[in-house]
Parts: C-alpha cells; structure tokens; sequence
C-alpha cells in the first residue's frame, strides 16, 4: 500500500514536468472562437496577432487552436480544429513571415479597450 502511495505522489508530482518540458520550444500559444482568435500565453508581436485575425474571420473559423513552436530555429505552426486546409496553409504563410527571433522579441499584444458608458466610467 506504501509502494502505491509513494508511486501516486511521484507521477502527481511530475505531470508539472511533464508540461513545462512540452511548452519549452513553444513560442505562443492562439484560440480561436467564432472568428476571433485570442492570445492565450507566450509572446507574439500584435502585427502578428492581428494577421491572424485578419485570416480566421473570413472565412470565419468556428474553433481552432494555433501553437507556434521552435522547430530547428524557424517558427513552426501547429494547428488544430475547425480549420480548412487553404486556411491553414493561409495561418502557416502568415507565422513564416516572422522569424524567431522576432517572435521572440515580440511583447505581450495590447489588451482591446473597454468601451465607456453613458457616464463615463467602465
């Protein structure tokens, strides 16, 4: 019983290595939901996210998720979902227009403004 305990605490303990060993080529990491694609983590230029949307909203990509990764120096992109193969090929144009190290160096992208009411406030 001791043998399975300590066995159960050992892979509970290593599914946070387990995760971090798979994001550590990832550059960033995009969801998309009805047409609008979403950063979610790492750093992307917002010239890049907003080509993104650009491609995604015509025609509109019902769900998707976009993980770009460092693949022998160069951005690789790794899409799944809801996506047709000339979108596809449309998002792996796009990503291949920056390098890594620009991906690298981009930020986090701007968070949209919330619009003010009546009075003025949010």
């Amino acid at each position: 019983m001791a043998l399975l305990f300590g066995l159960l605490i050992l892979v509970l303990l290593s599914i946070p290595l387990a995760i971090s060993l798979q994001r550590a080529g990832e550059l960033f990491y995009v969801t998309v939901r009805d047409g609008k694609a979403t950063f979610r983590r790492g750093r992307i230029p917002q010239r890049l996210l907003d080509d993104i949307s650009d491609v995604v909203r015509k025609p509109r990509v019902k769900q998707a998720s976009i993980r770009v990764v460092k693949e022998r120096g160069r951005p690789r992109a790794i899409i799944t979902g809801d996506v047709s193969d000339a979108t596809r090929q449309r998002l792996r144009n796009v990503v291949g227009t920056f390098s890594t190290a620009k991906l690298e160096a981009g930020g986090r992208p701007s968070r949209p403004k919330r619009r003010r009411g009546p009075s003025g406030r949010r």
